[in-house]
Order: structure tokens, then C-alpha cells, then sequence
């Protein structure tokens, strides 16, 4: 089976469950060589991305908008390699997607499509949600609370592919000494622009699945947003501390590092499966102040009793500050989903707040960019508790170089290169 088919296969998927099948992509690339790997990924990932665009595109040239799945499928990946993909000459993209059809008169129908989009003038649509391909039920929503160049800087960064961020191990290793390790392995690296322990990898040289950094627990791979949160947690040695959803533990082991590895932190999560995600970071990077226990935390009120200093609540939501990264989000959220999160956002915070120590502080965020999910949740809270005071961390994110927005209860982390949207509210519990 060759790259196109699987890419085909995987896209059929996606388009019945609006999710990239992540376990039949891992199988897939494990039996490419990097070139292949490279091709696929771009290919598949570029297709959900631009997915409306390239059906805007399509359907200018089809007479009959319904078409079978499996079809719409083909030309769009048709029509990305045409308009997207500069190494692809234009005849490859039409000969080799018309020979992945198997009827005749489809074969035909996409020979049509794909010589037509291949010698027309490139027309680039105005209207937002189709310029950058995003449904447009989402940006109308964005634009009810956000300015249009707010909303319109969101969406081109979404069409950016994610770029591959490092945190370093700092119990380990300097971030000078890991860059000197990656550049000899062929990577082109430079210091993140925002978190002080970050390396961008501008350049991949070999797998990272390869690397050393990896398997001997030099690193972790972390977006650098999400990098950014413990360094809001005033985090010192000897702490005790709570990751209310904690799994795969990228924030959990970041603040065991800033935490020099002494005091306690428990971690939990809802299923064991996740729990030992955590427990594998842990390991691999020799972290060895991490307990882990399997519980959904709007209960966790009821089982612990113990109070912590610091509570890390990074709650389940709607995802859709990782566009970038997972832009089969877009397609699969839908605005019945704020509110449904939201409820069990609230009784989350409500609960982990139970075991914060009076002058402690709790860490509430979110990888989306919703009112009901961020700061309505927040404003919410204050008025059902008095012994809350929300600290304002525009200041201590700004001080990063990191753009955003403050809403008096949290900040809306806004995208650049490296940074994704993310929002981080910062309480603490008063007599």
C-alpha cells in the first residue's frame, strides 16, 4: 500500500469520526522511511486543516455537491498537493489520486476536478472562516467576544503547522549543554523566545524517537505554552502539592524540576491508563516526589484529606487552543460542548479548592479559547466563595514577552511562533 493509499485510508476515518486515528497514523509511520513520514504527515495533516478551503475550491467545479465520502476525500487530497505542496508536480497529484478511485465514472469526475483547479487562477477568498478554513460557526463566535485582528491573527497561526518545542530536564542538564547534544545529532535548535528552559527545534535531524534526549530522560516534549504555567505556581523545594488532571504529566514533572525534586506532589486522573503515563515520565526522568492515584477529581474532595500548598487544576476542555497542532478539534467540537465542560470544569474547581491551605495557591487553566470555559468559570466561583483572591498575572506572563489578554480573571495567552492559545487564571485561598 503506498503513502497516498493510507493517507486516503486515514483521512476516510477521520471524516466518519472527525478525529485523526492517532494509533493507525503511529502504525503507518513506523513503516515509512523519513521521507515518506514527512510526505504523509503533510499531506493528511495539511488536508484537515484546509479542509473547508479545499472543499470551497472542489465544489466550484461539481455539479452535484453530493458525492460519496471516499471521493470528496480524493480530491481533497487532489486539490492540497495542487495549490499546497510545491514538491508535488501538478500531473503526480492528478494521475496517482485518480488511480486511489476505484469507479470508473468517479475516476473520471476527479480527472475533471483536479485539471481544472490545477489550470485555474488562484482565487483567495475574503471572508475569514473560509480564507483560513475554519468552521464558520466558530469564528462568528470568536468575533462575539475577541476583536477581528485578534480572531484573524488565531486563525493564521492555525494554519501554521505546530512548531517542535523541548522542555529540558534541568535535573539533568543545562539548556546550553542539551542544545550541544541535539546540534550533534543534525538538529537545528535555538532557545524557545518565552520559557527559560525551552529548545525550539527549527530543524529536525534524526527521529526524536532515535534521540538520546528522550530515552535517557534529558527532555521532554512540551509546547511552550504549556511550559509557561508552574513558573505562575511560585514553586519552591519542599512544597506539597496537587495536579488535580494530571496525565501525561508534562506539568507535573516541569514542577517537580522547579521544585529541585524535593517535597510531594500527588498527581491523578480519571483512568489507570493515564495514571501511568505520569508514572513512565516520572521514571524516565529521574523524578522521585510523584504519587499517583486513579480518581476522578470532582471526587477527590470526598477521598483526600490532606491540604496542599500549591494545586495545579488543568482541566479537560474543549481544546481549541490546539488547533495548530490537532485541527481535527475544529471539526469536532461543537458549541453544545462549552457548556457541557463547563459543568464539570466548575465542580472540578470547586472540589480541588477544598484542599488548598488557606494562603495557598491554585493554578486553574485551559488549552481553549471560550468564556464559558475560562473566565466565566472564574466569575462564577467568586461569587459562590469569599475566600478566593484572583492574583493578576498579566504582569508575570508579559514579563515572558508572551501577548495576550487580561479579562480580570485570567489571561488569554495569544499565539506566535511558538506560543498557543492558553488560558491561565491564578487564585488564592484568603481567611
Amino acid at each position: 500500500m503506498n503513502t497516498r493509499e493510507i493517507a486516503s485510508r486515514v483521512l476516510r476515518i477521520f471524516e466518519k469520526k472527525k478525529r485523526i486515528p492517532e494509533d493507525e497514523v503511529r502504525r503507518a509511520l513506523s513503516r515509512m522511511d523519513e521521507r515518506d513520514r514527512a510526505f504523509f504527515k503533510e499531506l493528511v495533516w495539511g488536508v484537515v486543516r484546509k479542509r473547508r478551503l479545499l472543499d470551497w475550491y472542489i465544489d466550484r467545479f461539481l455539479r452535484r455537491k453530493e458525492i460519496p465520502p471516499a471521493v470528496r476525500v480524493l480530491l481533497r487530497m487532489g486539490v492540497y498537493q495542487i495549490l499546497f505542496m510545491n514538491s508535488v508536480p501538478n500531473y503526480a497529484a492528478v494521475n496517482e489520486t485518480v488511480a486511489l478511485a476505484e469507479n470508473k465514472n468517479f475516476k473520471r469526475l476527479i480527472n475533471a476536478i483536479l485539471r481544472k483547479v490545477s489550470s485555474m487562477e488562484i482565487e483567495k477568498p475574503s471572508e475569514l472562516s473560509l480564507k483560513y478554513s475554519h468552521p464558520e460557526w466558530l469564528v462568528n463566535y470568536w468575533k462575539s467576544f475577541l476583536k477581528e485582528e485578534i480572531v484573524e491573527e488565531i486563525l493564521r497561526w492555525n494554519m501554521v503547522p505546530s512548531p517542535i518545542v523541548l522542555r529540558v530536564n534541568t535535573l539533568k542538564i543545562t539548556r546550553e549543554e542539551l542544545m550541544e547534544i541535539l546540534r550533534e545529532e543534525g538538529h537545528k535548535v535555538s532557545e524557545t523566545p518565552h520559557s527559560p528552559v525551552g529548545i525550539w527545534i527549527k530543524k529536525l535531524g534524526k527521529s526524536l524517537d532515535d534521540s538520546r534526549v528522550l530515552s535517557e530522560g534529558l527532555a521532554t516534549v512540551q509546547g511552550e505554552s504549556s511550559q509557561m504555567v508552574p513558573f505562575l505556581m511560585e514553586l519552591e523545594s519542599g512544597l506539597t502539592v496537587l495536579d488535580v488532571c494530571s496525565s501525561p504529566g508534562g506539568k507535573t514533572t516541569h514542577i517537580a524540576e522547579l521544585m529541585k525534586n524535593k517535597g510531594k506532589i500527588l498527581a491523578f486522573d480519571i483512568s489507570l491508563d493515564k495514571v501511568e503515563k505520569v508514572i513512565e515520565n516520572a521514571k524516565r526522568l529521574g523524578i522521585e516526589i510523584i504519587d499517583t492515584g486513579v480518581l476522578p477529581g470532582e471526587k477527590l474532595s470526598e477521598i483526600v484529606k490532606e491540604k496542599f500548598d500549591r494545586i495545579l487544576l488543568d482541566v479537560p476542555c474543549t481544546s481549541l487552543g490546539t488547533i495548530r497542532k490537532n485541527p481535527d478539534v475544529m471539526w469536532r467540537v461543537k458549541r453544545s460542548d462549552f457548556k457541557k465542560l463547563s459543568k464539570l470544569q466548575y465542580e472540578l474547581l470547586s472540589s480541588s479548592w477544598k484542599l488548598l491551605k488557606e494562603g495557598g495557591i491554585l493554578i486553574y487553566s485551559t488549552c481553549t479559547v471560550t468564556l464559558e470555559e475560562n473566565g466565566k468559570i472564574v466569575e462564577k466561583f467568586l461569587t459562590e466563595h469569599d475566600d478566593v483572591e484572583v492574583l493578576d498575572v498579566n504582569g508575570e506572563i508579559s514579563e515572558f514577552g508572551i501577548d495576550g489578554i487580561w479579562d480580570g480573571y485570567g489571561f488569554l495567552m495569544l499565539p506566535d511562533e511558538t506560543i498557543t492559545p492558553f488560558y491561565v487564571s491564578k487564585l488564592r485561598k484568603i481567611g
